[in-house]
C-alpha cells in the first residue's frame, strides 16, 4: 500500500510539474467553455440586412433605428453601405436583404418608395424581414409625420420588394478558406517554435555556427521550407475542400489561385516571425508550448474560423476583427468565396501588413541563437 501510494504521489508531481500537459487539460477546456458559452447559439439571430439611406434625414434614421431595436429586443441586424456595397453583401451571402430608402423620404407630401431586395433562397428569414420593415415603417411613419392612427401609410409610403439568387455558397464554402488559415498560423508559428526551441536546447544552432553551413543558413532553409509548406498545405485544403463539400473556388477564376499563394505566403511571414519571437524568448519546449498555445487558441476561436463573428458580442467583435487571423481568413474568404482579386482586398493586405512588421521588429528583438 505504501508503494502504490508513494507511486500515486510521485506521479501527480510529475503530472502538476508538466506545464503542456496542464495547459490542455485544464486551461484549453476552460476556454473552450467560455468562448462557447458567451455565443448566442441558443437564441434568436438577427436576420443580416443591409441598408442605404439616401435620404439621410431624422425619419429615416429613425426608422434605421426602429429596424435594428425595439426597446431591448433585437429586430435586424443592420449593416449601412452604398447601393454597390449592400447589394454585394446579398449576392455573397453576407446578408439576406438590401434595403434602399429613397432621398425623398419623410418628405411632406412625397410618396417614397422603399425598395427590399431578398436573396430567395432564404425564405424564412425573407418572412422576417418583410414583416418587421412593413410594420415599423407604418409605425415610424405615423410617429414622425403626426398622423392619426386611421392614416392609410400606403398613401405616402411604398415598399417594392425583388428577389436575386445569391452566389452564397453556404457555411462550407465559409469554412473551408477559414481552415486553411488556421493550418497556415499552426505550421508557421508551433513548427518554428518546437524545431528552434528544440535545436537551442540540444545545442544544434550554437554547433552550426562554427561549422561553414553556419546556422544562418540553416535558419533561411527553415525558414523557406516552412513557406513552402504553408503554399502546398493551403492548396491540398482548398481543393480537398472543393471536392468533397462540392463547392467553387475563386468562382472559376483561374488567377485566384495566384492570389491565394500570395496570402499564403503573407500569412506565413507573419506567423513564421512570431515564432520566431516566440523561440527567442522560450528558453524550453515546456515554456514554449504554453506561450505559443495562448497566442493559437484565442485567434482560433475569435477570428471567423469555425462561425461567423456575428455570433459573438459586439464589445469583443471590436477587437477581435483586428487580430492576423481574422485579415487572413477574410482575405481567403473573398478570394475563396465571393472571387475577389488581392488587388481589392486593401483592408486585409493592410491589416496583414501591419502585424508582419510588427512581428518581425518582436522578433528580432528577442531571438536568440542560444
Amino acid at each position: 500500500m505504501k508503494i502504490y501510494l508513494a507511486l500515486t504521489v510521485a506521479s501527480l508531481k510529475m503530472y502538476f510539474r508538466n506545464k503542456q500537459a496542464l495547459f490542455w487539460a485544464l486551461f484549453f477546456p476552460l476556454l473552450i467553455m467560455i468562448i462557447f458559452g458567451i455565443m448566442n447559439f441558443d437564441g434568436f439571430n438577427s436576420p443580416n440586412v443591409g441598408v442605404y439611406d439616401a435620404a439621410d434625414n431624422d425619419a429615416s434614421r429613425a426608422l434605421v433605428q426602429a429596424l435594428g431595436k425595439s426597446g431591448d429586443q433585437e429586430l435586424l441586424d443592420i449593416s449601412m453601405g452604398s447601393v454597390e456595397e449592400i447589394h454585394h453583401e446579398l449576392e455573397f451571402g453576407g446578408s439576406r436583404a438590401a434595403i434602399e430608402i429613397p432621398a425623398n423620404y419623410g418628405i411632406p407630401g412625397e410618396f417614397a418608395e422603399i425598395k427590399v431586395t431578398y436573396d430567395e433562397r432564404f425564405q424564412q428569414e425573407r418572412a422576417v424581414v418583410s414583416t418587421i420593415l412593413g410594420q415599423m415603417t407604418d409605425a415610424v411613419f405615423k410617429e414622425v409625420a403626426q398622423v392619426p392612427d386611421e392614416y392609410r401609410v400606403e398613401n405616402s409610403i411604398a415598399i417594392t420588394e425583388s428577389y436575386v439568387t445569391g452566389q452564397g455558397q453556404g457555411f462550407k464554402a465559409w469554412l473551408i478558406p477559414g481552415i486553411a488559415a488556421m493550418a497556415i498560423m499552426q505550421t508557421g508559428l508551433l513548427t518554428v517554435v518546437f524545431t528552434l526551441v528544440r535545436f537551442k536546447s540540444q545545442g544544434v544552432l550554437r554547433r552550426l555556427k562554427a561549422t561553414p553551413i553556419g546556422a544562418s543558413h540553416f535558419l533561411a532553409g527553415q525558414l523557406t521550407t516552412k513557406a513552402i509548406v504553408v503554399v502546398l498545405q493551403t492548396y491540398v485544403l482548398v481543393i480537398v475542400g472543393a471536392i468533397v463539400l462540392g463547392v467553387s473556388v475563386g468562382q472559376g477564376r483561374m488567377g485566384a489561385w495566384f492570389d491565394l499563394t500570395i496570402l499564403a505566403l503573407l500569412g506565413g511571414a507573419l506567423f513564421i516571425a512570431l515564432g520566431l519571437a516566440v523561440s527567442g524568448w522560450a528558453k524550453n519546449e515546456e515554456t514554449a508550448a504554453p506561450i505559443a498555445n495562448i497566442i493559437t487558441m484565442p485567434m482560433m476561436f475569435l477570428s471567423g474560423v469555425f462561425f461567423p463573428l456575428s455570433v459573438m458580442p459586439d464589445w469583443l467583435t471590436k477587437w477581435s476583427q483586428y487580430l492576423p487571423l481574422t485579415y487572413l481568413a477574410d482575405g481567403m474568404r473573398a478570394i475563396t468565396v465571393e472571387g475577389a482579386s488581392i488587388t481589392t482586398l486593401g483592408t486585409e493586405l493592410a491589416g496583414l501588413g501591419v502585424w508582419i512588421i510588427i512581428a518581425f521588429v518582436i522578433a528580432t528583438r528577442m531571438f536568440r541563437w542560444e
